[in-house]
């Protein structure tokens, strides 16, 4: 699945979020790509840690 394919599924221009967050938020979209045609978590699981704790330190990303 390409990037652009993900995020014509999951519509993410109208989420409320910081700058850093919609970086993170996409950084972590495109390792769950690599890691379906990988068949390796090992990076999404990084950058799915680190997402959630920006996450949830982030008054305007407390809501995605």
């Amino acid at each position: 699945m390409a990037h652009e394919a993900l995020l014509d599924i999951w519509q993410i221009d109208g989420v409320a979020a910081c700058k850093d967050g919609m970086a993170l938020a996409n950084a972590f979209l495109e390792s769950c790509i690599v890691a379906l045609n990988a068949g390796s978590s090992t990076n999404f699981n990084a950058r799915f840690e680190t997402f959630r704790r920006h996450k949830s330190e982030c008054d305007k990303c407390t809501h995605i």
